[in-house]
């Protein structure tokens, strides 16, 4: 494919005449000549199209695979279906989540859309398609800025570019200050411009009036500020975006806001938000509170946004805001990270936020560049505007001069924490990718962090004690080299620290000495909640105290950790441990989502994320028994993982072998008396079809072997009328 098709076809996609400015200059400094490059450009500045010019051109040329990378698996999915829908003559795939798999049948695609720490873990099975990778893109790349996600990124970017050296590589961040840092350690060309297609005005609220630096005022009205901005951009025919610090702020200012717009919606939108606000109540058997307060927004136009909220709850609000239907939503950062959705106006509300172990203090500027690059919508708007909240007039003075006036920090690399360090050394060692200490330290001085502090001398320190701790719980041996043992190797592969795998092997150990039927589920549901995956835990409050010491009494002896004195310093994370230990129970106790909602006062979409990880954990716990040959202990572990993914009581466990029997069902069935196989076998079929339903029932007869006639269809007469009239 020639350059000017590349364009052409993607301009016509998009619906453009013609280049941006920033693509113009991709363009020119070799994109589609296979040149490296990061592009830095605010949000909507068309970076995407950037990298789909080499995108297109590389699978039209049959190059090699393309590998599109991001830190967020709703961002995966989203970037999923817009190439699924653009590139139908390719073949694209989707790979998130399951740690535990080589995803072979990735070598038939030719475009595959991955989250960052899938990918690392595909490379640590071996994922032989990697080295034939052509093309690398890297969404918000500035997130090795970030504690959390950076060190990942970081890890796998520098074994990319070990893997498939020639491989093109493009970046995609927000506006960075020292964007040349990530050029010269990734050795790439820089595109970097303040270009929007959409102006972006940035203002203060603050004594019932907007300002901005470069555009007329609005004079709002004596409602309080939120409020107020709400009705003049309703009066504009407009959508807000609030961001708030904390869930709670979110929903108390969605149900505040609703008062606000109700009033002001037209017969056609009333229609719209009352269907959506059944389909939001009803994600779950029985709505919870929350299910219920935010079907009550959005039946007036407003949502809050959360990572409390069900993905399909999440998903449906994204939709009709883009669509119009909802308009305003209030949400907490997490959005500023995920999916597209931009409004034309974007209010930071709370420009402070609470950081453990710090306190409240400002966000980064950074941050709120990215939360106020959603201002304006390409194609709807001509202009978008930002807006802080000011209590005060010096607030407003501090907070223009600090973000409006502001420069973006410094993205530095995160990599020297040692937990992070500890798990990428092992799997560095097991994959084979470094088989001396002298490979090790060569290898880190190849990352992001060797380039801005030029040595690694801080580092070294830190990867000879973790040699010697990775030697001591023998998942390393140091006899001639750097080399696995088969137990360090599983580790890796099942993307875990190995300081979680180090304290999994201790308690396998304890509940190998137990006799299996003895073992509590609450033992093990410590053992994985005590882990820094399952970090953050519940919180323990004063309250909380006497219920837990009381439940850490009853079960002494059972634990498969020593309990620790309440004077120890691990006495804290052993209690937070024993609490989100504690909701695990309540799950598998068959508490609904309402009362796990109300106590412990985990929201439904925190809680579904949790079981994610609890499972990831058993699962690995699992495995690793498997490893050390303990049998026995494998069955309530296995059991408990079962339990955990339907939320039910043990005696449940034969019914919801059946498809379509879950956790309701199952229990209509057990109090029904059908408590086995063999009783639903003996029901009659219109007895089953009374207790589950007349479209189950038959279903589950089949499973159980017996044959179903179907009820024959009434035949369709069509009458001939002429003849009739005969």
């Amino acid at each position: 494919m020639k350059n000017e098709e590349a364009v052409e076809e993607l301009l016509s996609m998009y619906g453009f005449e013609e280049l941006n400015p920033v693509q113009k200059e991709a363009v020119r400094k070799g994109v589609l000549q296979g040149r490296s490059m990061v592009i830095s450009a605010p949000t909507a500045s068309g970076k995407t199209l950037c990298a789909e010019l080499a995108i297109l051109k590389s699978l039209s040329e049959k190059k090699g695979k393309v590998v599109y990378i991001v830190p967020l698996v709703s961002l995966a999915y989203e970037k999923y279906s817009a190439f699924k829908e653009k590139y139908k003559k390719f073949k694209v795939a989707i790979s998130v989540g399951d740690f535990d798999s080589a995803d072979p049948w990735l070598a038939d695609y030719d475009l595959i859309v991955a989250s960052n720490e899938k990918l690392d873990s595909l490379i640590r099975h071996g994922a032989a398609w990697v080295k034939s990778i052509a093309l690398i893109v890297v969404d918000e790349v500035h997130l090795l800025n970030d504690v959390s996600r950076g060190p990942t990124l970081e890890i796998l970017l520098t074994r990319l570019r070990e893997i498939a050296p020639k491989a093109q590589l493009i970046a995609l961040s927000a506006t960075i200050h020292n964007a040349s840092d990530i050029t010269g350690w990734l050795g790439t060309e820089l595109v970097s411009s303040d270009f929007r297609p959409v102006k972006l005005y940035e203002g203060v609220c603050c004594d019932s009036k907007i300002q901005f630096l470069d555009k007329d005022d609005y004079v709002l009205s004596n409602l309080e500020q939120e409020a107020a901005i709400t009705q003049n951009t309703m009066q504009m025919g407009k959508q807000v975006l609030f961001f708030v610090a904390t869930r709670r702020y979110a929903e108390s200012l969605a149900e505040k806001l609703a008062k606000t717009v109700g009033p002001r919606l037209g017969k056609d939108d009333t229609r719209g938000l009352a269907e959506l606000s059944e389909e939001v109540l009803n994600v779950l058997e029985s709505p919870t509170r929350q299910c219920r307060k935010l079907a009550v927004c959005v039946k007036s136009g407003v949502a809050f946004h959360h990572a409390g909220l069900l993905g399909k709850q999440k998903r449906s609000i994204e939709e009709k805001f883009r669509s119009g239907l909802i308009k305003v939503i209030a949400a907490t950062p997490t959005l500023a990270l995920g999916v597209n959705l931009p409004a034309f106006r974007v209010v930071l509300r709370d420009a402070k936020r609470y950081y453990p172990g710090i306190g409240t203090a400002y966000i980064p500027v950074l941050e709120y560049k990215q939360f106020v690059g959603r201002a304006g919508r390409p194609q709807y708007d001509e202009f978008g505007e930002s807006i802080l909240v000011a209590r005060t007039p010096s607030d407003a003075k501090e907070l223009v001069d600090r973000y409006v006036l502001g420069e973006p920090e410094d993205i530095k690399s995160k990599l020297a924490i040692e937990p992070v360090l500890r798990m990428h050394t092992l799997a560095l060692i097991a994959g084979g990718f470094t088989k001396t200490e002298d490979e090790l330290f060569g290898f880190f001085s190849k990352t992001f962090y060797a380039h801005q502090y030029g040595e690694i001398s801080a580092i070294e320190g830190k990867l000879l004690e973790i040699l010697d701790k990775l030697e001591k719980w023998e998942f390393i041996s140091r006899k001639s080299g750097l080399n696995p043992t088969r137990m360090g190797k599983r580790v890796a592969e099942l993307y875990i620290d190995p300081s979680t795998a180090n304290h999994f092997i201790g308690c396998l150990n304890t509940l190998s000495r137990k006799t299996p039927g003895a073992v509590a589920p609450i033992a093990i549901l410590q053992a994985i909640s005590n882990t820094r995956e399952m970090r953050p835990l519940l919180s323990v409050h004063s309250g909380d105290f006497a219920e837990l010491n009381e439940m850490i009494a009853q079960n002494d002896g059972k634990f498969l950790q020593p309990v620790p004195e309440q004077w120890d310093l691990e006495f804290d994370d052993f209690l937070s441990s024993v609490k989100t230990a504690a909701l695990f129970e309540s799950w598998i106790d068959e508490k609904t989502e309402d009362q796990i909602l109300a106590a412990p006062g985990v929201a439904p979409g925190e809680l579904r994320s949790k079981l994610q990880i609890a499972d990831w954990l058993i699962y690995s716990l699992q495995e690793i028994a498997l490893l050390l040959g303990h049998k026995d202990s494998l069955k309530p572990v296995r059991k408990l993982r079962v339990r955990m993914k339907y939320g039910i009581r043990e005696e449940l466990l034969p019914l919801v072998r059946l498809r379509g029997i879950g956790r309701a069902r199952s229990r209509k069935l057990f109090n029904a008396g059908l408590k086995s196989l063999s009783e639903l076998r003996k029901v009659p079929l219109e007895s089953l079809s009374r207790i589950v339903g007349p479209n189950v029932a038959p279903m589950i007869k089949e499973q159980l072997g017996e044959k179903i006639k179907q009820p024959k269809k009434a035949r369709q007469v069509t009458l001939d009328i002429n003849k009739m009239m005969r």
